[in-house]
C-alpha cells in the first residue's frame, strides 16, 4: 500500500503526463498546454501571474517547453504559496 506522500508524487507525475502527452511528448509541456494546466489545476495562482508569465519564468533552459523539473519548480512556488495561504486563515 503506498503512503499519502507517495501518492500524492505519482498525483504529480500523472498530472505532468496529462498535459505533457497533450502533444505525444512525455517529457515537454508547451506554453498552450502550461496554460491550460494552470487554467485547470491550480487557477487561484493565475491571479498572481498569468500562463506567459509562468511559461517564461519556468521554462529555465529556454527550449520551449517545461520539463519535469522545470515542473517541479512550479509544484514549489505553487505549494509555498498555498502553505502560506492555510496559515492566514
Amino acid at each position: 500500500m503506498l503512503t499519502d506522500l507517495e501518492c500524492a508524487l505519482n498525483s504529480l507525475v500523472d498530472v505532468y503526463h496529462k498535459y505533457s502527452l497533450l502533444k505525444g511528448n512525455y517529457h515537454a509541456i508547451y506554453k498552450d498546454d502550461l496554460k491550460k494546466l494552470l487554467e485547470t489545476e491550480c487557477p487561484h495562482f493565475l491571479k498572481q501571474k498569468d500562463a506567459d508569465t509562468w511559461f517564461k519564468e519556468l521554462d529555465v533552459n529556454q527550449d520551449g517547453g517545461i520539463n519535469f523539473e522545470e515542473f517541479i519548480a512550479l509544484v514549489i512556488k505553487v505549494g509555498l504559496a498555498a502553505h502560506e495561504a492555510i496559515h492566514k486563515e
